[in-house]
């Protein structure tokens, strides 16, 4: 069956409005299931302490933003380290007896 062959029969069953509301009603029932066993799997996963996908994602956000924070830490620790090098050294004072 060449390309022209399949467009036909595809083109002839979305002319059915029968079929097409038999397809539409078998991929809402394939979401809605695939939405429960997602469900499940998550409830077997947290049951034996195992990490899911969203978790890992979440984590792995967190882990992100806080390795920026420490480089920009770094940088800013970098400056400031660089800038007690180029002063001079003021003399230390001593406070006067009494």
């Amino acid at each position: 069956m060449g390309e022209e062959g399949l467009s036909s029969i595809v083109s002839e069953a979305m002319t059915n409005s029968k079929l097409r509301s038999g397809i539409g009603r078998a991929g809402e029932r394939l979401m809605a299931n695939k939405s429960s066993f997602d469900r499940n799997v998550e409830s077997v996963l947290d049951f034996v302490n195992l990490p899911s996908k969203k978790d890992v994602r979440d984590l792995k956000q967190r882990l992100d933003h806080l390795s920026s924070q420490l480089l920009n830490l770094s940088i800013k620790l970098d400056r400031v380290l660089a800038g007690k090098e180029s002063a001079p050294a003021k003399p230390v004072r001593k406070s006067p007896k009494p």
